[in-house]
Formats: C-alpha cells, sequence, structure tokens
C-alpha cells in the first residue's frame, strides 16, 4: 500500500484519526507539512476532556508538539480548531490524556500543508 504524506499532494491536504472514548492514542498520520491544523469535535462531554497533539520523527517515539509540554483541556461539547504553525515533523496523532465526567467521544481530523 502506498503512503502519501498528507501536505505533500495539493498543498493542504486532511486525514481523519481515529475516534477516541477513553484515555489513549490515535493512529499516525504522515505529514510532509509544517503547517499543521487539528480538528476536535467533542460530544457527550462530562465535565472536560484533556488532549494533547503529538509528533514524531520515527512513529515509535512520540512527543507533545506544544513547546512548553502543556495539555489542552475542552471544557464543552463542539468543534474547535488548532493551528501549530512552523512544526515540522514526519507523523502525528492525537492523545486523549484524561476524561473527567460523561462518555465523551473525541474525533480528529489533522490537515497539513
Amino acid at each position: 500500500m502506498l503512503v502519501v504524506a498528507i501536505g505533500l499532494q495539493s498543498g493542504f491536504e486532511v486525514s481523519e484519526l481515529d475516534d477516541l472514548t477513553s484515555a489513549g492514542v490515535t493512529s499516525s498520520v504522515q505529514t510532509a507539512g509544517v503547517d499543521l491544523l487539528f480538528q476536535v469535535t467533542v460530544s457527550s462531554i462530562g465535565t472536560n476532556v484533556v488532549v494533547r497533539f503529538e509528533g514524531s520523527l520515527d512513529d515509535t517515539n512520540f512527543f507533545n508538539l506544544d513547546q512548553d509540554e502543556l495539555d489542552t483541556t475542552i471544557t464543552a461539547n463542539g468543534t474547535r480548531g488548532f493551528a501549530l504553525n512552523g512544526c515540522p515533523t514526519k507523523y502525528v496523532r492525537l492523545r486523549l490524556v484524561s476524561i473527567s465526567g460523561g462518555t465523551p467521544t473525541v474525533a480528529t481530523k489533522v490537515g497539513a500543508a
């Protein structure tokens, strides 16, 4: 199977990641871009969910894409966009760090240019 990195073909491609309903990580997607946009949609939230945008150079060892090592707390249902500019990384994924209340679903798409 040929894997084409998002951000390599037309200048901006989008890939859908796995939906998460418990703490864990999505599958990763290869990217050729340095500008990333994560679209995160949360439904059935209780109090909050905490997510982390992760990158890797080898698709094995992942790190927080936030330079300050901060995670992102989401407190309401809905769709949000998170732009990461000038972030050259080969693979990206989303980590659902924790859930506080409810039975939320976290759906994620990532675009790269």
